[in-house]
């Protein structure tokens, strides 16, 4: 019997209770926020709406129902798997602790209230809520740092790792120097952890998603070269790139430097990502918005994690697969409610949708 036997089965049987294209099709002709949250308490979706609607109403109470669906779901996940299959069960959810991390880092950066920062985090990982609520009301970024070396996490090294480069600072580093560095941690500690396998191959098209739209934004930027010496010491944009995929470092830093998208596009051709890029070419011409590159990217990711349920159904692709397929539907009804606010036609809000062919 496989390792991944009885999460796997579990996770099947949650994947039943995601919402069907055509459900999501009548929840868009709701008419309002006010209609959808009570549309959506004939769904999955009911305990969390009706909890939420205690306290909250309109786009807030939506937010916070799908925010604790999302933690409670997919929390849940993590009990499903021992063993080496809880190892890399571990690996992919720990994802969430960076979200979390960073979420809180910039906040206290920008000295959000503790409240705002803990209704944007998803406490899946390792770290738990009370964690998070003792993170969020640290004073500043040194000591949520310290708090986190002081519970012996493993992410707390690309931290202080980084703080330590600019002890003068608050904080020791600007916050997305302190973001990449956990970023090009997690990639590299994963990617070790994952090996050549289906995880591993995730791994790569996340990191080589995130390159590419590193790479796109410095296109044009004026004196690029000056930007990152100012940032990183040096003028090389590979140090910017979280982890190896199977785009080439060299080639991304390479378009990069490029003066206009379309040129940066042609540069990126030979990389596996060459005809998903040159494909978004017409859209971008229309609405010339580096959006249009990242949903064409972001719809080539769903699809291939949406695969690994057929593909791997006896190993972690079921996990990846279910996780990709729920944070999907959780980013479709919020794209939705925010097309109801500005009362777009369900045929505009549905264009925006992201759906698995």
């Amino acid at each position: 019997m496989s390792e991944f036997d009885y999460g796997n089965a579990r996770l099947r049987a949650m994947k039943s209770r995601l919402l069907s294209r055509r459900t999501l099709e009548g929840l868009a002709e709701a008419g309002s926020v006010p209609g959808l949250l009570t549309a959506l308490t004939n769904t999955a979706y009911s305990t969390a709406v009706e909890a939420a609607l205690v306290r909250l109403s309109g786009l807030a109470c939506l937010a916070e129902a799908l925010r604790s669906d999302l933690a409670a779901t997919l929390g849940k996940a993590r009990s499903f798997y021992a063993g080496p299959a809880g190892e890399l069960a571990a690996v992919v959810l720990r994802r969430y602790d960076l979200h979390n991390v960073k979420t809180v880092l910039r906040g206290l950066a920008r000295q959000v209230p503790a409240d705002e920062i803990l209704a944007s985090t998803l406490p899946i990982g390792e770290l738990r809520p009370a964690d998070l609520a003792e993170l969020a009301r640290a004073p500043n970024v040194r000591t949520a740092i310290d708090l986190i070396a002081t519970w012996r996490l493993s992410l707390a090294q690309p931290l202080l790792a980084t703080r330590a480069t600019e002890p003068g600072r608050e904080g020791g580093a600007e916050p997305f120097e302190l973001e990449l560095a956990l970023d090009r941690w997690y990639f590299r500690t994963a990617l070790q952890a994952a090996g050549d396998t289906v995880l591993g191959q995730a791994l790569a098209l996340e990191a080589d998603i995130g390159n590419i739209m590193t790479a796109l934004r410095l296109v044009g930027t004026p004196d690029t070269a000056g930007l990152l010496r100012k940032h990183l010491g040096s003028e090389d944009a590979t140090a910017l790139f979280i982890g190896p995929g199977r785009a080439p470092l060299t080639l991304l830093a390479e378009a990069a430097h490029q003066e206009t998208v379309p040129r940066a596009i042609q540069i990126l051709a030979p990389t596996p990502y060459g005809a998903t890029l040159t494909g978004a070419l017409e859209a971008y011409a229309a609405a010339p918005r580096l959006s249009v590159f990242e949903r064409a990217l972001a719809q080539r990711q769903l699809q291939h994690a949406a695969s690994l349920i057929a593909s791997d159904p006896l190993g972690i692709g079921v996990l990846l697969g279910y996780l990709a397929l729920k944070t999907n539907e959780v980013a479709n009804l919020r794209l939705m409610a925010q097309g109801l606010l500005l009362a777009e036609e369900p045929e505009r809000i549905l264009a925006e949708l992201r759906f698995v062919a």
